[in-house]
């Protein structure tokens, strides 16, 4: 509502209170927030395009859940870099923090999260990837077939155990307009870099799907 529109209601409110001095006080206070209340609810169409758009992703969209892990002895210059903070391992906080990783965000359902391994280039090494079965990444723009998709990805000894900790939450539905919002923010960011520069956001040269299925990944991609 317009900062003119509120004043009005506000002044006409206060009109009929003195108007209607006759009433008792908790006849008027109960007047008054039903006409502001009134007041509000017509006026709530008064969006943006831009929120419009945002409001109809919101609503026709699946639910949206968010992937959490903690995956330690990755070997990823990423994680090696701040083994001060995290103590070594590949950490999510849902707050930005340093030294960790934002969590993943998919379409639901959510009906099974795992880790797969694949063979690497390099006999002491191993690649594991963590999969949700979902509808796919947030990232992707929009909901597709139900299949494993890959939110994250670990460089590993080849001996070592497929780690375990991982989960998936189901978030409110403000929380998912507030991700969806940054989401396509940050793809609007995305498109701008690569189409003036040719590289990602980051400085880096695209190098394939970033929510590949297991067979896509397992191929390579």
């Amino acid at each position: 509502m317009s900062k003119r529109k509120i004043v009005t209601v506000l002044v006409s409110i206060g009109v009929g209170l003195w108007l209607g001095a006759c009433q008792s006080s908790d006849d008027k206070v109960s007047q008054a927030q039903k006409d502001l209340q009134k007041a509000y609810a017509t006026t709530s169409d008064e969006q943006s395009p831009k929120d419009k758009q945002l409001q109809e992703y919101v609503e026709s969209t699946p639910d949206l859940h968010r992937v959490s892990w903690k995956v330690c002895g990755d070997g990823k210059l990423s994680v090696t870099m701040n083994e001060q903070i995290n103590k070594g391992c590949n950490e999510t906080r849902n707050k930005p923090a340093k030294g960790f990783f934002q969590p993943a965000y998919v379409w639901g359902p959510v009906d099974e999260v795992k880790f797969v391994n694949k063979r690497h280039f390099t006999p002491s090494l191993q690649i594991a990837g963590l999969f949700v079965k979902s509808r796919g990444c947030v990232s992707l723009g929009k909901p597709g077939e139900e299949n494993f998709y890959r939110v994250a990805e670990f460089t590993l000894e080849k001996n070592a155990n497929l780690p375990k900790d991982a989960k998936s939450e189901l978030i409110t539905k403000e929380e998912k307009k507030q991700i969806l919002n940054a989401t396509i923010k940050d793809a609007d960011l995305e498109l701008t870099s690569l189409k003036n520069f040719g590289v990602s956001s980051n400085g880096l040269i695209p190098t394939g799907s970033t929510c590949p299925t297991i067979e896509q990944w397992q191929k390579g991609f």
